[in-house]
Formats: structure tokens, C-alpha cells, sequence
């Protein structure tokens, strides 16, 4: 298959090359390239590429025309067909459009400061092609030698000097156009956040000149009055108080006038606040005054504004919301004025059911789930949101015995309260978030009925959600407890399992922990596709429970664990069942990168160490790291490499976690046709062991010799993008495996290809 793909590959390459300009006329050529340089290092060549208005054909890996190929495959009998719908015409060349790139370049290196730049573009043509040469001087940059800021209105005076100490441009500064308009946009913006209201960018504009001395400019800074841009009766600029709060809730209407109409019979005064409702208040008056930021008597802030913006939409309450500010005129009062604020909030629909079915099939072993999902956004009037789950499950689990029958039996809840604010009595103002916090109650129970063994989990949490600012989220678990209770266990089938790791999860245990985990996100729905992204997880589970067993003086049991002594190891109970003890950390760096519009790299890394102590000399089965699967190393199952070099014997079933996590992935995506993606990817990594009671083979890490044992995959796949969700499809290929002899760890390059070394994936959503 590798040899199949890779001789495909070539002759498409051949061909596309062969046949790239049947659709050319005869008298035309075919744009094969368009390069662009540039003498300058600050200047880079991809911005550059950015103006250029004629491009040649789209290609993947930097060189495969294959939207082109797939074009050219087509019939020329036909002036439509699929392959010309999903293909791309070839692109040729014009001259005028040529012409036009080299203006667009020249434009934007004078808005960059080089107004003595020159061009030379040139074109060569072979074999019915052209490529096309864009060779930039750029010259001396203009620098700015004095910057001056003419203020026309008495009342902003006292406001430029403090504005202008946070300038973002300065003297020896390259003349930018850009960096002119960013500052006239801070500048603007800095006004609307000092009460100033009608402020606008409009009122701001430049002159520049370079007459005086060579490559050097004046720039003059020109904040104008308010009359010369505004049939105002005043000539000052205002600057504003918030007065009143009017609040329109109700309905679900988008429309401003239908919402007006409504005639609201009901209201509630609360200070300078003014409720408008139907019959029952929707939401509690105090809750909407959380999201209140600047309160009557205070100065207009546009910023307060925007975040009043991001409370509102965070309660998750409303179909959209809209703020209006109306000027209170004042009489003779050319220097002040007041804003009555109207509120208007849709209201989503309050409660909303769902029901979805799945089917199963874990290693042969096929299954049937259901899940019955239910959801109250306003449950106490508070903007609350609740969430059940119930889930029932039933899987025909191959033991040898009553194999036709479905034998295995799941079922369980979940529950799930989001409230506003912090529970407790925090200072949500003093902390300056970007929008209103959250406190978070859940609580969860499964049950599974197996051949082997019956469990039960149940978990409950207590927790704070919160942004700092758009890009940066913060959750904070004050609780988070998970207890497991082991009912009818098979004794031959625990027996039979020699790994601790393993046979750790069918013991009794309790989880007792608080974590904290922080996100930095810059991606953004419908922005950039480059993107940054790390996620920090910290999490410290047992020492409350250790400390309180000390301080209370309780007895220690013993466990079946023997120390370096060779005694027992010894641990605390609670309820008869003992508590795991442990830190956990672990950090996930992402980065995305698209070179055009249909060309994106994406990659990842992943570092996570668990340590346990005290109370335990062995991680939580939950807790583990494990590796491999959809999202992992995809040419492995999931759980089936590590930790270490260690292989499980026989055909035991892949259930491999530990306590060390290493794993990086790369990903190469571009689009096809229609709403198809390719991708090709290679990830690498593995798990480790982080002390010597893993009785696990080779199973420990050793920091001199961990690197020998990182398992390496490779592979292809395809992306079905549509509107909502991704559905992704990969094949993986080993490369390398850890469990393999020293020396013999490259696959291919030690035993021949065979169908164990692929591995199939479906999932949804993107990998990383």
C-alpha cells in the first residue's frame, strides 16, 4: 500500500505536469508562478504577496496543481460537469493584471514608509507558461522627526496630554500609514472611554510634511471641533454621565420596532433602574444588576459598555442584546451632558429537550446507547441553567460464556446547576474580569454492570468559571470528589491481571481533590485561522483528608504494598475505603498557521506528570495518562503503547495508562474540493511510569534513555467540514514502536509491511 500510494502520487504529479495547460488557448499562457523579492529583511515577502491581484493556480504541498488537474481530467465536450464544479480553470496570464499587482505593491510600501521605492517586474514564457517576477527596492525609509497634537476644542485640552504619554508612535518611528491610523483609533477610543461619548475617529485627522528635511516628516495631529464635522448648536465636545437604566425584558423577538410595540404592562422601580416586563418578572432584578459596570452619576466608558455587552450574552439568557444610550439635553450646558440607557433583552426559550441514540463497538465487542438530555435556563428566576442527563447503555462483551447475549449493562445520570456570580461573597467588580463569573454544581452516578465485576461511580463537584479577558479562562474546582465502589468481582479475572496499574482500577478508592485550570486561547469563529493556544491543568487530590487523619489521630491500615523495608505500606480509610493522595500537572501547547486560503498547519505538545504520595504509591485509574486513538498517535489503538517498552501479553485487551505523558503532533490540511480537507500528519510520543511499584516491564521512565522509547506514527486522512462540525476519518502507519527490540524499533525498516501496522480512525471535530 505504501508503494501503491507513493507511485500514485508520482504519476499525478507527471500528469497534472503533462496536462496542465489543455484548457489554455492558443494564443494565451498559463500563470505557472509568481515570485516576489524584496532587498529589504523588514519587509516581509508574505505581506507583500498579500497585494498581489493576479495569483497562479491553487497548489497543495507547495507544488501538486491537483484543483487544476482535476479541471483538465474534464471533457472538453462539455461546458459543465462535476469534475470542472470541484476543479479550478486554469489561471492566465494578464498583463493588465500584472500591471495592476505592481501599483498595489508601490501603494503599499509608500503607506510603509518607502516613498522612493521602485519595482522591476518582468515576465518569462515557455512552453505556453509564464511566470511572473515582482523584484523590490525598497530605498530609504521616511522617519518621523516631530509629531505635534493641535487640539481645536477647549474642552479636550486637559484630556490630550494624559492620552498622549500611552502614544504608540513617536519621533524616529517609521512613517506608517498603519501605525498613524492605529494611533487615531487609540486616540478615539480613549476619549469614548473619558465620557466623551459622540467621539469619533471622523474628528481626528493628519498632516504630514517631508518638504523640510530629507527622509524625515512632521506630522501634525489634528483633533477637530465638533461643529466643523456636526450641525451641532454647540462648538465643545460633551463629555457624558450615565443618568437612568431602562430594562425591556420579554418575548423573543429580534426586531427593535416589534419589541417596542409590545407595551410592557408591568414595571419595577429600583433606584435609578426601570424594569419592563409582562405579568412575572423573567429575570430577578438583582441578577441583571450584576451586569450592571457603570452606574447612574458615573462617566460614560465605552469599554464598561462592551463588558455589560459580554455579561448579558454570558448569561446565556437572551436571543441578542441591544444597548441604546439617548442624550438628555441640557439647557445652556455646552460642557456636560447626561445618557438614559434602554436595554432590550429577547428572551431564548426556557426549556428545551433531546434525545440521541448511538451504537458501539469497542474491539468487536457492539453496543447500543441512548442519552436523554434536558435543559432549564431560568430555573429560579436567577438566570440559572440546569442540565439532566440520563444515560442507559448495553454491550454484548465477548467472556466465552453467553456470548450472543448482550451481558453488559450501564446506566446513570447526570445533573448539572450554572449559577451567576460566585457563591460566595466575592467582590466580582474589584477583581476587573471580562465578563460575570460562574459557580458551577454537579453531580453524577454510573453504574455498570460487567461479566467480570459490578461498579458504581459517583462523582460531585463545586467550581468557578471565569474570563480575565477574551482570550484567557480560568476554572477552579474548590471540590471535586469521585468515589468507586467494586461490587460482585470475578475472582479468576482479577487474578489473572499482573499489571498494578491495571488491577488499580478495580479497587475501592475515593478522590478527594481540588484543581485549577488555566486556558489562553487567541482563535476566534470566523477569524484568523492562526492561532495560538496553551491550556495549564493543576490538580492536588487527599491532603485535606491526610491532614484531618493526623490531626484526628486515626489508625493506619495496612496495605497489600510492600516498601523498600519490606513491610507493608501503610494508609488511612474513610468509610472503609481508602483515599489516593497526589499532584497532577500537565500543559497542551497548540499552534495554527495557514500559509493561503486553502493551505493550514497545525501542531501540538503535550507534557503531563502525575505523582503520587502520602496515602498512595499508585495513581487513580482515572487519573492515568494513556495515549493512541483518534486524538493521539492514531497508527495505535487507544491505551495500547506504553508505558515505556512495555508490551502486554497474549491478546489482552489494550487498557495501558501511567503516570508521564509525552506527545507532539503535526498536521498538514488543504482543502480538495467541495467541503473536503486532506491532511497528513505525524505524531509522535509515549507514557512512562513514574516510580519503580509499576511492575510493568520497562514500563519506568529513565530521563537518560526516555527518548529511545518514544513511538513514532504517521498517515493520511479527510475532513468532511460542514456548517456546524467536522467529521474526520485518518489512517494511520507505524513507524516506530517502543515495545520493539533496540535496533529494531524502525519498523520498516525491520520486518516487512502487514496490515497490523495501520490502524483506522473516526472521530469527530479536528484532532488538535
Amino acid at each position: 500500500m505504501r508503494i501503491s500510494l507513493t507511485v500514485m502520487l508520482v504519476l499525478m504529479v507527471l500528469f497534472s505536469g503533462c496536462r496542465m495547460t489543455r484548457y489554455v488557448p492558443d494564443d494565451e499562457y498559463l500563470l505557472k508562478d509568481v515570485t516576489v523579492k524584496v532587498d529589504n529583511d523588514d519587509i516581509e515577502e508574505k505581506e507583500l504577496e498579500k497585494h498581489l491581484r493576479q495569483r497562479e493556480n491553487l497548489k497543495i504541498l507547495g507544488f501538486i496543481r491537483f484543483h487544476l488537474w482535476l479541471y483538465n481530467m474534464s471533457s472538453k465536450k462539455r461546458e459543465k460537469g462535476i469534475l470542472k464544479n470541484i476543479g479550478e480553470p486554469p489561471v492566465i496570464y494578464d498583463i493588465g493584471l500584472k500591471n495592476k499587482s505592481s501599483q498595489q505593491l508601490l501603494m503599499h510600501l509608500h503607506n510603509k514608509g518607502y516613498y522612493r521605492a521602485s519595482i522591476n517586474d518582468s515576465v518569462s514564457f515557455s512552453n505556453k507558461t509564464a511566470t511572473v517576477n515582482y523584484a523590490i527596492k525598497t530605498g530609504q525609509s521616511y522617519r518621523v522627526r516631530t509629531i505635534d497634537y493641535i487640539v481645536n476644542d477647549r474642552n479636550l485640552l486637559q484630556e490630550i496630554n494624559e492620552i498622549r504619554r500611552e502614544a504608540i508612535i513617536s519621533n524616529d518611528d517609521i512613517l506608517d500609514v498603519g501605525l498613524l491610523e492605529n494611533e487615531r483609533k487609540r486616540i478615539s477610543d480613549e476619549f469614548r472611554n473619558r465620557g466623551y461619548f459622540k467621539f469619533s475617529e471622523d474628528f481626528i485627522h493628519f498632516q504630514i510634511d517631508t518638504t523640510n528635511y530629507e527622509y524625515q516628516a512632521d506630522i501634525d495631529l489634528i483633533i477637530e471641533d465638533r461643529s466643523i464635522l456636526v450641525n451641532s448648536n454647540y462648538s465643545q465636545h460633551k463629555k457624558f454621565t450615565v443618568d437612568s437604566y431602562s430594562f425591556y425584558m420579554g418575548g423573543i423577538s429580534t426586531n427593535i420596532d416589534e419589541i417596542n410595540n409590545v407595551g410592557y404592562k408591568d414595571t419595577i422601580q429600583v433606584g435609578d433602574f426601570l424594569f419592563h416586563y409582562n405579568k412575572t418578572v423573567p429575570i430577578k432584578e438583582k441578577v441583571l444588576l450584576k451586569t450592571i459596570e457603570m452606574f447612574p452619576g458615573d462617566i460614560y466608558q465605552k469599554r464598561l459598555e462592551d463588558k455589560m455587552y459580554n455579561n448579558l450574552y454570558a448569561l446565556r439568557q437572551f436571543k441578542y442584546v441591544n444597548i441604546q444610550f439617548d442624550e438628555e439635553h441640557l439647557a445652556n450646558d455646552s460642557l456636560h451632558g447626561r445618557l438614559n440607557a434602554r436595554v432590550y433583552l429577547p428572551l431564548q426559550t426556557r426549556q428545551n429537550y433531546s434525545f440521541d441514540i448511538e451504537g458501539t463497538n469497542a474491539s468487536g465487542d457492539l453496543g447500543v446507547a441512548g442519552n436523554l438530555n434536558y435543559q432549564h435556563r431560568n430555573l429560579f428566576r436567577g438566570a440559572e441553567i440546569f442540565d439532566i442527563t440520563l444515560r442507559g447503555a448495553t454491550e454484548r462483551q465477548v467472556t466465552g460464556i453467553d456470548d450472543q447475549k448482550f451481558n453488559t449493562i450501564e446506566y446513570g445520570g447526570s445533573m448539572r446547576l450554572r449559577l451567576p456570580g460566585f457563591l460566595f461573597p466575592i467582590n466580582e467588580q474589584k477583581l476587573k474580569l471580562h465578563s460575570i463569573p460562574f459557580t458551577s454544581i454537579s453531580l453524577a452516578y454510573n453504574y455498570q454492570r460487567r461479566p467480570d465485576y459490578t461498579r458504581t461511580v459517583v462523582n460531585a463537584r463545586l467550581g468557578y468559571q471565569w474570563r480575565s479577558s477574551i482570550q484567557k479562562s480560568h476554572s477552579f474546582n474548590l471540590l471535586d470528589l469521585n468515589a468507586v465502589r467494586i461490587f460482585s468481582l470475578n475472582e479468576s479475572f482479577i487474578n489473572s491481571i499482573e499489571d498494578l496499574y491495571i488491577k488499580s482500577s478495580y479497587t475501592d478508592h475515593i478522590i478527594y481533590a481540588s484543581n485549577y485550570s488555566f486556558v489562553y486561547n487567541t482563535q476566534s469563529r470566523g477569524g484568523s485561522a492562526n492561532y495560538k493556544y496553551f491550556k495549564v491543568d493543576i490538580e492536588a487530590a487527599g491532603n485535606f483528608l491526610f491532614g484531618l487523619s493526623n490531626v484526628l489521630n486515626r489508625s493506619l491500615v495496612a496495605s497489600s504494598s510492600i516498601g523498600e523495608n519490606g513491610e507493608p505500606l501503610m494508609y488511612y480509610e474513610y468509610f472503609g475505603t481508602r483515599f489516593s493522595q497526589y499532584l497532577r500537572g500537565d500543559f497542551e501547547w497548540r499552534y495554527g498557521y495557514r500559509f493561503d486560503k486553502y493551505n493550514k498547519f497545525a501542531a501540538r505538545a503535550f507534557v503531563g506528570v502525575a505523582y503520587p504520595y502520602g496515602n498512595s504509591n499508585l495513581m487513580p485509574f482515572e487519573r492515568q495518562y494513556f495515549t493512541g486513538g483518534a486524538n493521539g498517535i492514531r497508527a495505535w489503538h487507544v491505551r495500547s503503547i506504553g508505558p515505556g517498552t512495555y508490551s502486554p501479553t497474549g491478546n489482552a485487551y489494550p487498557n495501558q495508562t501511567s503516570d508521564i505523558k509525552l506527545e507532539a503532533n503535526i498536521e498538514y490540511r488543504f482543502q480538495l474540493f467541495w467541503m473536503l480537507e486532506g491532511a497528513l500528519f505525524v505524531d509522535a510520543g509515549n507514557i512512562w511510569a513514574i516510580n519503580r511499584f509499576d511492575n510493568r516491564e520497562g514500563a519506568v521512565f529513565e530521563f537518560y534513555d526516555f527518548y529511545n522509547e518514544i513511538a513514532v506514527g504517521s498517515g493520511a486522512g479527510l475532513r468532511l467540514v460542514l456548517p456546524y462540525f467536522v467529521l474526520r476519518a485518518d489512517v494511520g502507519v507505524k513507524l516506530r514502536s517502543p515495545s520493539l527490540p533496540l535496533g529494531q524499533r524502525w519498523i520498516h525498516t525491520s520486518k516487512a509491511f502487514s496490515s497490523d501496522d495501520l490502524n483506522f480512525n473516526i472521530a469527530i471535530g479536528y484532532p488538535f
